[in-house]
């Protein structure tokens, strides 16, 4: 009998117990923004947590992209988190907690919430891990140059406006890592903002008279009525 790679593929995933996946569309989501499929808007992180290192990863100087392969339900919920590519050192298991924390909007399509297996980025750097958070003696980072976060068309045609907040790293070169989602909007908006953050340049701030990494809280605005009176 012939099988199909198809066929393949779904065996894999009923052995792995993701048998909802069978049915939904894949998207990658994470800090770093979501690509949806055309006609669809993919999920949008609401509220992430970071994944904290240990101290047998900090030792050996572990970094890099931990990829969890889940189902987001049309609820919103992550479920039937594994592990697709890992770091090792105990990292692998602090993604797939932290992950188990975040909050997300469903993906929709026609504007009705639907399920999708998702690809979730989760990144560990030691340099963000270990930048300073603002005190006293320090100056503050400064934006120099900043780029206008685009509405997504559903977001633009229910008329969200709001603020997304992201906890970031100003680094001492004056360019920017967003750590998490702090509060995030629906629709596409929290990747938009996202993507825009990570365009802007900074005066770096300075601890001590030298330029360090500082992380701090920004806040990304989105209002409707001010885009179409412009």
């Amino acid at each position: 009998m012939h099988i199909s790679t198809r066929q393949r593929i779904l065996a894999l995933l009923a052995m792995f117990g993701v048998a909802p996946l069978l049915h939904a569309q894949y998207v990658r989501i994470g800090n770093a923004g979501a690509i949806p499929p055309a006609g669809m808007t993919a999920p949008t992180v609401l509220k992430s947590a970071i994944a904290l290192y240990n101290e047998d990863a900090r030792a050996h100087g572990i970094e890099g992209t931990v990829t969890i392969e889940a189902l987001v339900g049309e609820d919103g919920k992550i479920q039937s988190t594994r592990i697709l590519k890992g770091l090792g050192f105990g990292l692998d298991q602090a993604a797939l907690a932290s992950v188990q924390e975040w909050v997300v909007s469903p993906a929709t399509r026609n504007s009705l919430p639907v399920s999708v297996g998702a690809q979730v980025d989760v990144v560990f750097s030691l340099r963000s891990a270990n930048a300073v958070r603002m005190g006293a003696g320090m100056s503050p980072s400064t934006v120099l140059q900043r780029v206008e976060p685009q509405y997504t068309d559903e977001a633009r045609r229910t008329r969200l406006s709001g603020t997304v907040v992201l906890q970031a790293v100003i680094k001492s070169d004056g360019t920017v890592d967003v750590l998490r989602v702090v509060r995030g909007l629906p629709l596409g908006l929290t990747d938009s903002a996202i993507e825009a953050i990570k365009q802007w340049q900074f005066r770096p701030g300075q601890k001590d008279g030298q330029n360090a990494d500082i992380a701090l809280n920004i806040e990304v605005n989105f209002n409707i009525d001010k885009r179409n009176r412009q």
